[in-house]
């Protein structure tokens, strides 16, 4: 079976299996992803679809969350001593699905023929539940690096980050984006924090394969008025919660999991509140508060 080998987060995937490998080679987003390196996690499509949609595990599913996007509706949970997830074609002719055993380093996938969205999504989902299990997920966030330090800004979809980012990155011309929807997060065994690049972005193309210390985390919402606040450990907390994978929050085994590392994150890395407007009054705010005097060194 094909074999593609990349690296996220400073992981080594393997993956296989005709949908994942025949994505990887059309998207030039993973063409700075490669690696040779012994893999540390296995991603295999070699599920035959109609059988695992057909077996009493599957069909017994208990479903703990559930999303919709472009027409895929999207289910996650247990099947029998497994952690399940599965998409299903707007035309309901096929069911991607994953599962996992809680902790294992494989992540098992059906194989067959998959629009690029349930492709991406799915493998963007098998990395993450891999990734978990040593302290590392994907934050939903766009992130700045300036003086070799990252920033990232996080909210809901629709709150400003990539506008405030781009008035960042026009205010200050040192400053780079490192990624617009994706990078992982990963603490270290010495309780430090790095940011990495991701070959997944949003709509904005920014496929960096680089790494950098997190300085500080922002949460933004919308206002009539500029203002930052410095975040208590238990308001941290529940600033970065939500932009971690959700569905990871509604089964018990990944709700640990995500916790620990939410937890070992905000012990590690200041993070605020930016109440803003979408200026560069808000920008020159941002920038004096956490690149210049902001942030756990």
């Amino acid at each position: 079976m094909e074999e593609r080998r990349i690296s996220v987060a400073d992981f080594s995937f393997s993956v296989t299996g005709e949908p994942f490998v025949s994505f990887i080679d059309r998207s030039s987003a993973f063409k700075d992803f490669f690696t040779d390196r012994t893999p540390d996690f296995a991603l295999r499509a070699d599920l035959d679809e109609s059988r695992i949609c057909a077996s009493e595990a599957y069909v017994s599913r208990v479903i703990c969350y559930e999303i919709s996007f472009e027409g895929i509706d999207c289910s996650y949970g247990k099947a029998g001593e497994m952690i399940y997830f599965d998409m299903k074609s707007p035309d309901r002719k096929s069911v991607l699905i994953l599962l996992w055993k809680p902790g294992a380093s494989v992540v098992d996938c059906t194989s067959g023929k998959y629009s690029p969205s349930m492709t991406r999504f799915g493998m963007w989902m098998a990395l993450n539940m891999l990734c978990i299990t040593r302290n590392c997920a994907a934050i939903h966030s766009s992130v700045n690096v300036c003086g070799g330090k990252a920033a990232m800004f996080l909210g809901e979809s629709g709150t400003g980050k990539s506008t405030h980012t781009r008035l960042l990155r026009e205010r200050y011309p040192d400053m780079f984006l490192l990624n617009d929807d994706s990078p992982f997060v990963r603490v270290g065994e010495d309780g430090s924090v790095m940011v990495y690049g991701s070959p997944w972005s949003g709509k904005t193309p920014c496929y960096r394969q680089e790494k950098f210390p997190l300085k500080a985390m922002v949460r933004l919402s919308q206002a009539p008025y500029n203002r930052i606040t410095r975040l208590s450990a238990l308001q941290s907390i529940g600033a970065l919660l939500p932009s971690a994978p959700p569905a990871f929050n509604y089964v018990d085994e990944t709700s640990d999991m995500v916790c620990n590392f939410v937890s070992d994150v905000v012990s590690a890395v200041s993070l605020y509140h930016l109440e803003c407007l979408p200026d560069y009054a808000a920008a020159d705010l941002t920038y004096r508060t956490v690149f210049e005097e902001g942030g756990r060194d």
